[in-house]
């Protein structure tokens, strides 16, 4: 049942901690302006034109 934990070992939960926080300030970065143009003009403009940079094209709403 007990088990032994090294160094090696604390060191990698504390990576994957560490990676999985960067992944979600990652998302909520990526997906707030979408999310908060649903209430505000000013929001969903810079959605679309950050989304026409990452595509290249105009979106089609």
């Amino acid at each position: 049942m007990l088990s032994y934990l090294d160094a090696g070992a604390g060191t990698m939960i504390i990576a994957a901690l560490a990676g999985g926080a960067a992944g979600v300030g990652v998302l909520f970065r990526m997906y707030s302006n979408r999310f908060l143009g649903l209430f505000s003009k000013k929001r969903r403009a810079e959605a679309d034109r950050a989304r026409e940079e990452l595509v290249g094209s105009k979106p089609s709403d």
